[in-house]
């Protein structure tokens, strides 16, 4: 089988794809390729012999491809897509598009609704992302480009409040975290936000001043301090995610929300609002109020829909609580850990949901008759 996905380029869908690559790899013979091999890859299977082709994501390539792929053959198939739902619907034309996989593979029951709802008539399979089996009860040693995180908290004797927000602001709730936290510093003086952005990490331990105008947002104060990490591997984020007290998750949308969740492996209580797809593996006790959000993501050609957005008074409200109470919440965090993501989300939990999909459509690939042009072949 043939796995292909973004090698060259540091965004989470490489990072998710080469998860599933090292799973299936267990199982079948894997050969992956960068996606922008996608129509010389398919031209060559099509030709030689058949074999299902994970694309990952599905909806780029096959909507820049599509057009000469069909020139070719006709049909575009043998294609299973791997891909997101970051609001709760698909464009019609994402519906339109999805005909051209065998199945689709997302990481979200919140995922599913929205390729259904929105029309899709393909065959959806649920896939959730997951941690790494040894992070789980592994104590972990900041080294020196994270120390200066771990100093500063036990300096100033302030918990960490963490926050992702690497692309995509408005989806990600920038604005949301920052009423939050700038909210909470009004009220207590014990908690510090760490910010994950594009290059770096910022600190911040009194509120943040920002300012958002015609769609872009600026924060106005420098941070504390800045540490430049372009792209941390597994290792530094197992380190960054072990120095957190407490996950923000302040998305509007998304089809899963890593972060929180590998944050939760390594003990960190996380919070986010009621109604999106990071139910699959929040607890109850994480989540809080919402409401229906705006367009998450306003003239994008495939998430059309709209998300949630978090009650900041009610956010504020939990976030003094699990504070006050930090021990008993870390404590429910380890048991959750314990019972429910080390059965369901360590990636060699995910992978056996991943082999057992992927063999429907090996089988039934090598069964069958495909014809190209005026060519029969088995």
């Amino acid at each position: 089988m043939v796995y292909l996905y973004p090698m060259s380029k540091r965004v989470s869908f490489r990072v998710v794809a080469e998860a599933h690559i090292a799973q299936l790899k267990r199982w079948y013979n894997v050969r992956a390729f960068d996606e922008e091999a996608f129509p010389t890859v398919y031209t060559v299977l099509l030709y030689m012999y058949n074999a299902p082709i994970l694309l990952h994501p599905f909806f780029y390539p096959i909507s820049r491809y599509e057009k000469l792929l069909r020139m070719r053959f006709g049909n575009v198939d043998n294609v299973i897509g791997v891909d997101v739902a970051d609001t709760n619907r698909i464009s019609e034309y994402a519906v339109r598009l999805t005909e051209n996989a065998e199945a689709l593979i997302v990481p979200s029951n919140f995922a599913k609704t929205a390729y259904v709802n929105s029309g899709c008539r393909r065959p959806v399979y649920v896939v959730p992302h997951g941690v790494p089996d040894d992070w789980i009860g592994r104590a972990v040693t900041p080294r020196f480009s994270l120390k200066w995180v771990t100093d500063y908290k036990e300096k100033s004797g302030k918990k960490l409040l963490h926050f992702w927000v690497l692309h995509s602001w408005y989806r990600k709730g920038e604005d949301i975290a920052y009423e939050v936290f700038n909210r909470l510093v009004g009220e207590r003086g014990d908690v510090a936000l760490l910010v994950r952005r594009p290059g770096a990490l910022d600190l911040y331990d009194s509120r943040v001043p920002y300012t958002v105008s015609q769609g872009v947002l600026r924060v106005e104060a420098a941070s504390k301090y800045r540490s430049v990490a372009l792209w941390m591997e597994e290792g530094q984020l197992e380190e960054l995610f072990s120095m957190c007290d407490v996950f923000l998750l302040a998305s509007r949308g998304g089809s899963f929300e890593h972060p929180p969740l590998l944050a939760m492996a390594k003990g960190a209580v996380a919070v986010g609002a009621r109604g999106g797809a990071w139910e699959d593996y929040l607890p109850p006790w994480s989540l809080v109020d919402s409401h229906e959000s705006p367009p998450v993501l306003p003239d994008n050609p495939i998430h059309t829909g709209t998300g949630v957005e978090m009650d900041v008074e009610k956010a504020v409200d939990r976030l003094h609580e699990v504070l006050d109470n930090m021990d008993d919440y870390k404590a429910r965090v380890a048991e959750y850990v314990d019972t429910r993501i080390k059965n369901e989300f360590t990636w060699s939990r995910v992978g056996a949901i991943l082999k057992e999909i992927v063999a429907k459509y090996l089988y039934q690939t090598a069964s069958r008759s495909v014809v190209v042009g005026d060519v029969d072949r088995p």
